[in-house]
């Protein structure tokens, strides 16, 4: 089968590692490429690992049919909502499977976005959503219930493996942070426990690794707090996952999440992660054994210190969630599960 992944962004976060991972893992059964914007980057991240682009200038109706006549596709897997009502205007008769991968705000009010989608899915061959929340929790859920698929992430190892060394600079951030500075990872609120932390450990730093619009929010934050000095930006990188294993503990403060692939990154390589108790963040932390999970900022950072603090309680909780990362991440099940989604699209 010939399989087109259509994604809005033209960076690399969860949605956009999952889509490739899948490209990469079905690198021998399906012919597969990825078609979005591209901000410079992606084109090499792709090429890096052996994935087919199809870039477009802008997401537009145009620029995507263009796309699908060169590629020809068997299917369309449609990321998320806007690539999922753009595909579904573009694609004529050629099957449309939509993957939702996070559960946002506004998709649980009647919205002119989540009355969009609803149109779009009804029309789509199945849903695809990666954390039992983003059903539940979305204004019209009850309405695409039947053609919707629970299909937690998974990441594929090779990946990783492939590309870990790729970036030569040595990282020194005991806490760090992977993700965009967004209103959905609360930034503000990751600054001010951050905060706490470092004014308690006086020998730590922060890593941040990722960009956004609320960067300076932060900046503000570690200014006022008298830390700035022990937190540093990289931006993005490429290839995060040396500096996440010389971590010793990923700090989360989502207000929502699907399955975060930094989180499974983080538990593949033995970082402990401290978290907000959201959505798909219950479905892989068991709170005190493989990471932590609270509400209050207070109980975070001494969440955080602990890790940082205590070798014993580091150690174990780094065993812990490497195992519990080698229960969740069965790809085998995840590419017989998704197989069996393409085959059913296609026949129905």
């Amino acid at each position: 089968m010939r399989i087109l992944h259509i994604l809005a962004s033209d960076i690399f976060t969860g949605a956009e590692n999952v889509a490739a991972d899948i490209c990469m893992m079905f690198k021998d059964e399906h012919e597969m490429a990825y078609c979005s914007p591209d901000d410079g980057s992606v084109k090499r991240i792709l090429e890096d690992r052996g994935v087919s682009f199809f870039p477009v200038r802008k997401m537009s109706m145009a620029e995507i049919k263009s796309k699908i006549k060169a590629f020809r596709p068997d299917i369309i897997h449609a990321h998320d909502v806007r690539a999922t009502v753009l595909a579904k205007c573009t694609a004529g008769k050629i099957p449309v499977i939509s993957h939702l991968h996070v559960r946002g705000d506004d998709m649980s009010v009647f919205s002119l976005k989540s009355l969009l989608y609803l149109i779009a899915a009804m029309r789509t061959k199945r849903v695809i959503v990666v954390s039992k929340s983003c059903l539940s929790d979305y204004y019209f859920g009850k309405l695409i219930r039947s053609k919707t698929v629970f299909l937690q992430n998974v990441i594929f190892l090779p990946r990783i493996e492939k590309l870990m060394y790729k970036d030569t600079k040595d990282y020194h951030f005991e806490l760090v942070f992977l993700g965009r500075l967004c209103y959905q990872k609360d930034p503000q609120r990751i600054a001010k426990v951050a905060s706490q932390v470092l004014k308690k450990c006086a020998d730590i730093s922060f890593g941040i690794i990722g960009e956004g619009e609320l960067r300076h929010e932060m900046e503000a934050i570690f200014r006022e707090e008298g830390v700035a000095d022990r937190v540093f930006f990289t931006g993005r990188l490429d290839y995060p996952y040396k500096a996440l294993k010389q971590a010793k503990c990923m700090l989360l403060c989502s207000r929502f999440e699907g399955t975060p692939i930094a989180a499974l990154e983080a538990m593949a390589l033995g970082v402990p992660i401290v978290s907000t108790p959201v959505d798909g963040m219950l479905d892989i932390i068991d709170n005190q054994r493989t990471g932590f999970l609270y509400s209050d900022d207070q109980a975070l950072a001494e969440a955080v210190q602990k890790l940082l603090l205590d070798r014993h309680i580091h150690k174990e909780m780094s065993i812990a969630g490497i195992n519990k990362f080698n229960d969740l991440n069965n790809v085998i099940d995840y590419k017989g599960r998704l197989g069996d989604i393409y085959l059913s699209a296609i026949n129905l």
